[in-house]
């Protein structure tokens, strides 16, 4: 079967995108599929981060329109109603000659005459997961789909390769991978000046004094660890206390309230046993809120975690702020364990409790709990704070991602020339105004494994 564009995603509905499939044992068929696959990829040097992993980008044809959907069927359940909206659908779900899909195989390292594993990816969807040295009872329901997508692009793989060797095929990518797939970057400044909504949202629950607050606090070069001093002691109505500051400085209601009663209203509450009202695992009969000896034993206590005490305002892995309370205690300790300072060293080093405010993505509350701590005389840092302070700034960049990843944790995905990338965008192919700000990187270059050894040995 020639392979084009509906037919391979004909077969990848069978997968879940980005869902990794779990291990499982693989049939003698299934490893008779992948191995011309695999064999097609071998002189293609693994990806820099992951030397059990190669990726190619693949181009598939999109066929004649006969490779397409049915029009009987697709008229039959209503989807058009004449061969001209047919064709317009064809067209819109495949408007260019060649389809783009990212190929990445994983394999295990060989342990006598068997590698443990072997795994494949097409356009993110994960199609195998395989035990190798195991041997699969039954076949998975996807495993026709599978085998049928190795078939189909095998020489599709074999193509890049080719490319590859002739010195084209870098060029092609960086040329005309289309921009759902590339990474790029749009001067902060520029951004908002195109959108001055985005840079509005930043104050929403933002005075101008508090951010004017923030920005002599951060050019004053107070929010160093070395410089805020320390806590003697610590008890869990401290932490309280330091957390209704932060309420009441966000504006929050029922600030007149007991603080931990404040801190239940707005915290994640898997507290790990600090108050008796959290739950959560290590969910506990809480301590004495006033003796600091409680406090010690609580904090530092081993088998505590699990839980989230610190998160004082509720939200999702990007969308909360955390109220750290910091010992130098754990870390010196460590630092001399393993030879990193010498314990002359760590006892000149200050050592006790303080704060540190960390959210990034909301930064806006960030920046009045950090604010408020501070002018309350408590020591308090504030994580990212140089890159908040771009961000408000205007200064720096904003990072285009990949259409297909999430918008959010992609600092890795940057060189270290545009700084630290915080915040993130999708730019789409009908936004010229942005695409017009948007500096491409270019992709990973693909080598030849000998291409490879002879590059690693010009650096050393």
């Amino acid at each position: 079967m020639n392979a084009t564009a509906p037919k391979v995603d004909r077969f990848l509905r069978w997968f879940n995108h980005r869902q990794f499939l779990e291990p499982w044992p693989a049939t003698n068929r299934m490893k008779r599929a992948m191995e011309p696959l695999f064999a097609t990829l071998a002189p293609l040097a693994p990806v820099k981060e992951n030397d059990e992993a190669k990726s190619i980008w693949l181009q598939i044809p999109r066929g004649d329109i006969s490779d397409y959907d049915s029009y009987e069927d697709l008229k039959d359940a209503g989807e058009v109603d004449s061969y001209d909206e047919y064709l317009a659908y064809w067209k819109k779900d495949y408007p260019d000659e060649f389809k783009w899909y990212e190929l990445i195989i994983f394999e295990g390292p060989r342990q006598g005459n068997v590698r443990p594993f072997r795994a494949v990816s097409l356009g993110h969807r994960t199609i195998i997961n395989a035990l190798m040295d195991e041997e699969a009872s039954e076949p998975l329901i996807t495993e026709d789909a599978a085998v049928e997508l190795c078939g189909l692009i095998e020489n599709a793989a074999k193509e890049s390769i080719r490319k590859l060797r002739d010195g084209t095929y870098n060029d092609e990518v960086n040329a005309s991978l289309p921009i759902e797939f590339r990474t790029g970057v749009i001067k902060r400044s520029e951004l908002w000046k195109l959108h001055p909504q985005i840079q509005n949202n930043l104050m929403d629950g933002l005075s101008n004094s508090t951010l004017d607050a923030f920005k002599k606090l951060m050019a004053s070069g107070v929010n160093d660890t070395e410089k805020i001093g320390r806590l003697d002691r610590m008890t869990a109505n401290d932490f309280f206390r330091a957390c209704s500051i932060g309420y009441k400085a966000c504006g929050y209601k029922n600030t007149d309230a007991a603080p931990v009663d404040q801190y239940f209203s707005h915290a994640d509450g898997r507290d790990e046993g600090l108050s008796g009202r959290g739950h959560g695992l290590n969910a506990g009969p809480g301590i004495d809120f006033d003796d600091p000896d409680a406090w010690d034993q609580w904090y530092f206590r081993r088998d505590r975690g699990g839980g989230h005490p610190w998160e004082v305002i509720m939200g999702g892995n990007s969308t909360h702020v955390d109220l750290f309370v910091v010992n130098d205690r754990r870390t010196l300790d460590y630092n001399v364990r393993t030879a990193q300072m010498t314990q002359e060293e760590a006892d000149r080093h200050p050592c006790g409790y303080y704060f540190r405010v960390a959210g990034k993505y909301r930064s806006p509350e960030a920046i009045n709990f950090y604010v408020a701590l501070s002018e309350a005389g408590l020591p308090v840092v504030l994580s990212d704070a140089e890159d908040i302070l771009a961000r408000y700034n205007a200064i720096g960049y904003v990072g285009v991602v990949p259409q297909d990843v999430t918008p959010r944790y992609c600092e890795g995905m940057f060189p270290k020339e545009y700084g630290r990338v915080i915040d993130f965008i999708h730019v789409y192919e009908d936004e010229e105004e942005e695409l017009k700000l948007v500096e491409w990187l270019p992709e990973d270059a693909a080598m030849l494994i000998e291409e490879n050894r002879a590059h690693m040995e010009e650096c050393s």
